[in-house]
């Protein structure tokens, strides 16, 4: 992360903000892979919904996590919504306290130019939180799942975040955030500090890894589909194209962190029986072939 607070010194007064302990979003185009973060942007609200079993004290608990967020500097304000929102909250009985979970999906304009220290186009634009029903601090937990759906991805051993990886220390740091105060969290603030789709590392890899993702942006291309979008987890990320029902083109993208050091560790493979029936023909192709 040190180029990243080379390019952008604003982050070294945030400093230990922890931003390189996060999970940047993974791109792999033209033998070449790219790291970089995401986040929303512009003025407007961002729509939330809550859905699922709700009662007064989910509803209590996001109105108050809502709050403390849009007081943490970040620049977000939310509004909520009846119909589906750009973070639906969705409240669930088949779940333990322990499983909640965020997914947040990030838009792209596609691959960066040469030279470029951001990606084109980069912004979140949806992102999906399910807690349990049952779970006894629901404010506390979403406060720290909010922070993912802001964009911020994996965990940090320690720091003055709620972004951690010990479930104990979240929830000692969320009750630091009263219902009426702000959140101060140096993590994400770090995170709205820098502009969306900053780059976190460019590293060649062989044209044969990205051949998938190749292919697949040329038929999205021909086909007028929409995306490029991206979503990273704790152990893989997901790269699609979406078009008519059924028609989704995605692939599944494992190693890019451990690609860092080991190029060879990326491997790209298809996520949706489209991109497969698509992808077939060069799978099977015998080695060395093209």
């Amino acid at each position: 992360m040190t180029g990243l607070e080379a390019r952008h010194p604003q982050l070294r007064a945030l400093a230990p903000h922890r931003l390189g302990e996060s999970r940047p979003y993974a791109l792999a185009f033209a033998g070449e892979l790219v790291l970089f973060l995401c986040r929303w942007t512009g003025d407007a609200s961002i729509p939330v919904s809550l859905t699922g079993e709700v009662g007064e004290r989910q509803e209590e608990a996001l109105a108050a996590a809502l709050r403390g967020w849009e007081g943490a500097g970040l620049g977000v304000r939310f509004v909520r919504v009846d119909g589906p929102g750009a973070i639906r909250v969705r409240v669930r009985d088949d779940i333990v306290t322990s499983q909640a979970d965020t997914v947040a999906d990030c838009a792209i304009g596609g691959p960066p130019s040469p030279g470029a220290t951001a990606v084109p186009g980069a912004r979140l634009v949806t992102a999906s939180i399910h807690v349990a029903s049952d779970d006894p601090n629901p404010r506390l937990t979403l406060l720290h799942e909010l922070g993912h759906a802001l964009g911020f991805q994996g965990h940090v051993p320690r720091g003055s975040t709620l972004m951690l990886s010990s479930h104990a220390e979240i929830v000692a740091q969320a009750r630091r955030v009263t219902e009426s105060s702000p959140v101060e969290d140096v993590a994400l603030r770090a995170l709205y500090a820098i502009p969306p789709g900053a780059i976190v590392a460019r590293v060649p890899v062989a044209r044969a890894q990205t051949l998938p993702a190749d292919r697949l942006r040329a038929v999205a291309a021909e086909r007028v589909l929409a995306g490029p979008f991206v979503r990273m987890g704790d152990r893989e990320g997901l790269l699609w194209w979406e078009g008519e029902p059924g028609r989704r083109l995605a692939l599944r993208i494992e190693g890019a962190q451990r690609a860092v050091r080991k190029p060879a560790a990326l491997r790209l493979s298809p996520a949706s029986a489209e991109a497969r029936r698509i992808l077939a023909p060069q799978a099977e192709a015998p080695p060395g072939d093209g």
